[in-house]
C-alpha cells in the first residue's frame, strides 16, 4: 500500500533571516533566483525549515515510523503558499507568505500555483492520502480531484469546516479534529492537532503493525479511535 502525508507550510520556519522572500520574490523565475542567492546561508530541506506547532510531532511521528518500517513507507509533501507543491527534501529559503495572510486572493494564489493540478496529479498514485492542513489550504486545493475509486483521501478537519467540504465529494472522508478531540489527548492543543494525531497513529502503528493503515483505508471513521486507543 503506498502512503501519501499532505500538510501546509507554517509561519515559523528554522532560519529568520530580516531579508526573508515575500510575496512579490516569487513574481518571476529570475527575481527568485537572485533573491533565493542572496539567502543562501539559510537554506534547509522544505521538511526542516517548517518548525510550527503542527510540523513538529508530525516530523517526530513520521521519522519514528520510518525507524520502524524504513524510509519509504509514507512519504510527505508540504503545501507552501510561496512555492507551491514542496517534496520533503526540496531544498528552501525562509519566506513570509502564507494563504491564511492573503484570505480575498487564496484561488487566485492557488491557481498561480497550479496546487489543484499539481497534488491531483499526485495523489493518484496512492492508496490512502492524509490531508493535514488548514481550511485556507483546503480551499486552496480546490476539492475535489478528479481520482479512481481506489484512493482514499482523509481530511482531519474541526466540525465548523463543513463548509469547505460537499457532501457529494468523492472519496474524501473527514475525520472530526476539533476541542472535543482536543480534550481527550494529553499535550494536544488546538494548535498541534492535526500533527499530534498523525504522531499518536504513528505510535500505534509502531505498536500494532501496518495493518492499521489498512483498516483506515477500508474504514476512515477508525482514525480517531486507533488514535484514543479504543
Amino acid at each position: 500500500m503506498r502512503i501519501l502525508v499532505i500538510t501546509s507550510c507554517t509561519d515559523s520556519k528554522k532560519y529568520k533571516p530580516e531579508n526573508k522572500l515575500q510575496y512579490e520574490d516569487f513574481a518571476s523565475c529570475e527575481r527568485l533566483r537572485k533573491r533565493t542567492a542572496e539567502l543562501k546561508n539559510f537554506k534547509a530541506p522544505a521538511a526542516k525549515m517548517y518548525t510550527g506547532r503542527q510540523h513538529r510531532p508530525l516530523m517526530e511521528g513520521l521519522e519514528q515510523l520510518r525507524e520502524n518500517y524504513g524510509p519509504d513507507v509514507v512519504d510527505l509533501y508540504i503545501i507552501s503558499a510561496g512555492y507551491g507543491l514542496l517534496k520533503e527534501n526540496k531544498v528552501i529559503v525562509p519566506y513570509d507568505v502564507t494563504f491564511g495572510k492573503i484570505k480575498g486572493r487564496i484561488l487566485e494564489l492557488s491557481d498561480s500555483l497550479q496546487i489543484h493540478n499539481k497534488v491531483e496529479t499526485l495523489v493518484v498514485d496512492y492508496d490512502l492520502v492524509f490531508f493535514l492542513m488548514g481550511k485556507e489550504y483546503v480551499q486552496a486545493l480546490q476539492l475535489p480531484f478528479q481520482v479512481p475509486d481506489t484512493v482514499r483521501q482523509v481530511f482531519l478537519a474541526a466540525p465548523s469546516w463543513k463548509y469547505v467540504f460537499s457532501d457529494h465529494l468523492q472519496n474524501i472522508h473527514v475525520a472530526c479534529a476539533g476541542v472535543d478531540l482536543v480534550n481527550q489527548l494529553d499535550g494536544a492543543t488546538k494548535h498541534n492537532l492535526k500533527g499530534f494525531v498523525f504522531k499518536r497513529l504513528c505510535e500505534a502503528i509502531c505498536r500494532d503493525g501496518l495493518q492499521v493503515f489498512e483498516q483506515i483505508r477500508q474504514n476512515p471513521q477508525k482514525l480517531i479511535g486507533i488514535v484514543l486507543n479504543q
